[in-house]
């Protein structure tokens, strides 16, 4: 591994597994174990602040809003924890175990269940404010939210688009297929440009209207098939997609057919599964792997920068800052800052 360009700042070593990513706030970093604990770090030193217990297994990203965490838990409960000291401030309950991760908008928090139902919280006082109660199979991803609308995808082979202030249907997509197994269920959709972003295990990248939902389209590369793992560019106009060969592809995001724009060059990443996004910083590609490494391509045009070796388990989340620092977790219970050189 070239380590010229990354430097290990600190690194923590968890008992157990990792299945979510972090949340990085006012020099505090958030992540949580399969062991069903809630942590945070001082973001410099990596020193552990506090740390906070539920009754299950958490596989889930956090959230903070307004100085307070949410994290859901297998137990069946959605955390509400004061960001200062991990104390809860709510416990608020699902009728089955909560796997996805929660999303804030305005003065709500919004979970997805395993029970095909996504629910809402006033995130001030914890009272409920809707539901709705026709997903089509369960949820297990981090939805993303744009102008008051919730976008997400189940393992029902839909995708749906929801009001957050209501929890109306705005429209919903689905794939066509009847083997749950090819569902975009995984993938963190990638919105800009008024577009949606998917990829999905049938090897298809699909690109929806954000308003409408409808199809603006829709392509399996047999030479290039992705799986999931997407990101988009700083300024929105790129969206990299990592195929199954672990090569990154740079996909204009400005116009509605499909256009490589550069597929990356040098060294690939090999036989590629992980869902984990991909992101850029600062002129900078950063894929994830499931084998423990990240690799570095530039965004100008694909070049193989560096690659570094954080665990050997799979890469659960690139957290970059605008310091060139990297905060990264794999799912065998790794988490790790560096430094890296800028270009």
């Amino acid at each position: 591994d070239n380590h010229a360009f990354a430097k290990e700042v600190w690194a923590v070593q968890e008992d157990g597994d990792m299945g979510g990513g972090m949340a990085l706030t006012q020099n505090q970093l958030i992540y949580t174990t399969t062991q069903g604990e809630v942590k945070a770090v001082n973001a410099e030193t990596g020193l552990q602040q506090w740390s906070y217990k539920t009754n299950g297994k958490v596989y889930s990203t956090p959230t903070v809003c307004d100085d307070i965490v949410w994290v859901s838990s297998t137990d069946k409960n959605l955390y509400g924890l004061q960001l200062e000291n991990g104390k809860p401030k709510f416990s608020l309950s699902h009728e089955r175990s909560i796997v996805a991760s929660p999303v804030c908008d305005q003065n709500l928090v919004i979970v997805l269940g395993t029970d095909g139902k996504a629910t809402a919280w006033n995130s001030i006082n914890g009272q409920h404010v809707w539901e709705f109660d026709s997903i089509n199979n369960f949820t297990v991803t981090r939805p993303q939210i744009k102008d008051g609308i919730v976008f997400f995808g189940s393992w029902g082979n839909e995708f749906y688009a929801l009001d957050t202030a209501t929890g109306n249907l705005k429209w919903k997509w689905n794939n066509g297929h009847t083997n749950r197994m090819l569902s975009p269920a995984q993938v963190v959709p990638v919105i800009t440009h008024n577009k949606i972003f998917l990829a999905s295990p049938d090897r298809y990248m699909t690109v929806l209207d954000e308003e409408t939902g409808e199809v603006i389209w829709r392509y399996n590369d047999p030479e290039n098939k992705v799986r999931e793992s997407i990101g988009v560019s700083e300024d929105g106009n790129t969206v990299y997609a990592k195929t199954m060969d672990g090569v990154i592809l740079a996909i204009d995001a400005t116009i509605n057919e499909r256009k490589i724009n550069w597929t990356s060059s040098g060294e690939d990443m090999g036989y590629e599964l992980t869902p984990t996004p991909v992101v850029e910083k600062n002129g900078v590609v950063y894929a994830p792997t499931d084998k423990g490494l990240i690799y570095a391509y530039s965004a100008a045009d694909g070049s193989f920068l560096w690659k570094y070796r954080i665990a050997t388990g799979l890469i659960n989340m690139i957290l970059p800052t605008d310091s060139n620092e990297l905060y990264v977790s794999s799912m065998d219970g790794m988490l790790m800052k560096l430094q890296v050189t800028p270009l």
